[in-house]
């Protein structure tokens, strides 16, 4: 196998010319493929068939349609003013339907004619509240062009908010977002690695091969139906910083195989063999990880988990080919800008660690228990509250509508149209509800003595198929709070009572139990998968029991210490953010451990343990620490720079669980090596092997 390597690595020399031309092909080929890729921003699609919210929204479709909705306020007009402003939202194109004061009473009349509380729901303190409803649905590319059709023709005085423009402005954000964090991320990893490692020309050739893996994984993105809009912000810069330890991993140990004598083509050789193991190690745990991912039931975990297991397999494949060829293309270089790391040694940092060992293992107790039990009770989001910004311009607009004519939180509710007398019940019980402000249905839009053939088709069209009629009810709060809970679960006690089994709803109040319920049962299913596949990986790796157990130990401490901070500052947590990076933050740092641990025991071969452990230290300390450092820089870089909160909160827990692990590896884990070298080398096969455990003590 070790000849096969050797022989495969300078045949991919030779040829370097054709491997550099077939990589410039499929460079090109998915930078021409990166328009094509499809966007989703409706976290509710990623429900499963079962759940409820997902069967109405398929029933809606089919019987009514699901179009976008969003409300429009205009100040500072007259109610004639209002009636012109709801003809120009009407003429704009992808606009369906519009709702106002005018549908629902007979607005030539004088004001103090109109019922107070029917006026104050559409027209107040000089400001026209329209319901817009769009021939798309809320997160398509014509209803978002609708909305800036619709400011541009209102004029200034103008606010708008619902799910059509979260989804619009999520758009825009994300696609400025983007450019800026690689902007900052990627040169401060430039100055990490130019500070760390062993040459100036280093950092570019590790960009150049993870830099190509990004953009070939994010073209082959196209090939996917879609993939969500919390995957296409995070995979690029999660790819990056995840996979850059395999470049770390070869050119450091071609670095020492150079120094120790050998020529060029042959310290590459040695250096892909001495690490394939290690890198095949870290990028199959990386995998499993995400892999972890693909069997939650809430569909964002499969999108997520696709994506990042092609992109590690990207940079793993482009590492073990492509990287090669540059060291062999740019030695020389490397040769010319040696230099020593600019970081202290890890040696003395060791020698402290030992020194204290047993007071940093109780406090590092004390600190992972209470954490353990926080981390279980933090307060999360589940909803598509938690994709929405809660800062400037939108955030503002919601506000101001708000402080009017209160919260918009629509729910649809689909029951059968064959008992009027049922409808008017339930309408009417549902609106002295407290937590309603207004139901909109044939049975409250028009007197129920009024034969229905004689409505207006518009009317009819938007209330009324052949087998449903649609409620749209109009909830008083919003956000993700016990009372939001607790009006769901009396509207739908309402909804059951007059049609037990036979009716749906869709909204996000309704969405929010849903999601919230299917994530809950894919925590134990993720967490652990993880934990299993990456042990058996260890395992199987290092051929021992002990080592899996000691380096899950660590990395799941550094976990549930990353988890439990946001119940100790107070602070929500979006639900999906805690469950991936759970799962990420495994996978991909407990390569650390692989890297110190796989170190530990070839020097264990020849040196003491307390030898062994400083040595393993001053060879992979630095590895660790540029990585961890990376992993953290991106990810705080993320979470700092965007507005939106579930990429903002997976951002700044990826950064933090990065720092935490480094940190955790580099000095929990060297004294853990020591004080259980006995049992590692009693249970580790590669170790009696060696024969050697006995007799250096």
């Amino acid at each position: 196998m070790q000849l096969f390597i050797e022989k495969f690595v300078k045949g991919l020399i030779v040829h370097k010319r054709v491997v550099l031309l077939i990589y410039l092909a499929v460079i090109i080929t998915s930078i021409a493929l990166v328009p094509r890729i499809t966007v989703n921003y409706d976290l509710a699609e990623y429900l499963p068939e079962h759940s409820m919210t997902k069967q109405a929204i398929t029933l809606v479709d089919q019987e009514f349609g699901y179009p976008g909705t969003a409300q429009v306020m205009v100040e500072g007009i007259s109610i004639r003013e209002a009636l012109e402003a709801k003809e120009k939202i009407k003429e704009v194109p992808g606009v369906k339907n519009v709702i106002w004061l005018d549908d629902v009473t007979d607005v030539t009349v004088p004001e103090a004619f109109i019922s107070q509380n029917v006026l104050d729901s559409y027209y107040k303190d000089g400001a026209a509240l329209f319901q817009v409803e769009f021939a798309q649905g809320d997160y398509s590319m014509g209803t978002g062009d609708a909305l800036k059709a619709i400011r541009a023709s209102l004029g200034e005085n103008v606010s708008i908010t619902g799910e059509a423009e979260d989804s619009s402005h999520m758009r825009e954000v994300l696609g400025s977002e983007m450019s800026k964090i690689m902007i900052i991320v990627i040169p401060l990893c430039v100055l990490i690695l130019m500070l760390a490692c062993y040459s100036w020309i280093e950092p570019l050739l590790y960009l150049s091969v993870i830099g190509v893996s990004v953009i070939i994984n994010a073209g082959t993105n196209a090939f996917f139906h879609n993939i969500s809009f919390i995957t296409n912000s995070i995979a690029a810069v999660l790819q990056f910083a995840i996979s850059m330890d395999f470049s770390l991993f070869l050119c450091h140990r071609y670095l020492e195989e150079k120094d120790a004598g050998a020529e060029v083509l042959s310290a590459i050789a040695k250096a892909v063999k001495n690490t394939l193991s290690s890198i095949s190690a870290s990028a199959l745990t990386i995998i499993a990880g995400f892999l972890a991912l693909l069997f939650m039931q809430y569909g964002i975990g499969k999108d997520l988990g696709l994506v990042l297991v092609k992109g590690i397999c990207l940079s793993y494949i482009s590492v073990i080919i492509l990287l090669p060829i540059l060291i062999a293309i740019f030695h020389k270089t490397i040769d010319k800008t040696r230099h020593r790391p600019l970081v202290p040694p890890f040696m003395k940092i060791g020698r402290g660690t030992i020194k204290v060992r047993y007071l940093l293992f109780a406090l590092v107790v004390m600190i992972v228990i209470p954490s353990f039990l926080a981390q279980k009770n933090t307060d999360f989001l589940y909803g598509n509250t938690s994709g929405s910004s809660s800062e400037g311009t939108i955030a503002e607009e919601r506000n101001n509508i708000e402080s009017r004519f209160g919260v918009y939180n629509p729910v649809v509710i689909l029951v059968p149209n064959d008992d009027i007398a049922d409808e008017i019940q339930l309408a009417q019980e549902l609106e002295e509800q407290k937590y309603i402000r207004d139901v909109q249905t044939l049975v409250t839009l028009a007197d129920p003595a009024i034969p229905r053939s004689l409505l207006p088709q518009s009317v009819r069209d938007m209330f009324l198929s052949e087998h449903y009629t649609r409620m749209i009810v109009l909830m008083n709060i919003a956000g993700e709070t016990p009372e939001t809970f607790e009006a769901v679960a009396e509207l739908e006690q309402s909804v059951q009572k007059y049609y037990p089994g036979e009716w749906y709803a869709a909204g996000n109040a309704t969405s929010i139990a849903d999601i919230k319920n299917t994530v809950e049962q894919d925590t134990r299913t993720v967490n652990l998968f993880s934990i299993l596949s990456v042990g058996l990986i260890i395992l199987l790796t290092f051929r021992s029991i002990s080592v899996p157990v000691l380096l899950i130990a660590v990395i799941e401490s550094s976990i549930w210490i990353n988890m439990g901070i946001p119940y100790f500052q107070g602070s929500s947590l979006v639900f999906i953010g805690y469950l991936v990076v759970s799962s990420i933050q495994l996978g991909a740092t407990i390569d650390y451990g692989i890297l110190m641990s796989n170190r530990y025991l070839e020097f264990r071969k020849t040196q003491k343990p307390r030898d062994a452990v400083l040595s393993a230290l001053n060879t992979a300390g630095n590895t660790v620490m540029i990585s961890a450092l990376i992993l953290a820089v991106a990810g705080f870089a993320e979470g700092l720079l965007s507005q939106i909160k579930a990429i903002s909160d997976i951002g700044i827990l990826l950064g933090r669980g990065a720092a935490l692990s480094g940190l955790m590896v580099l000095v929990l884990l060297p004294v853990l090596l020591m004080t259980f070298d006995k049992v590692m080398m009693k249970t580790t096969l590669s170790a009696k092997e060696s024969g050697r455990e006995e007799t250096i003590r």
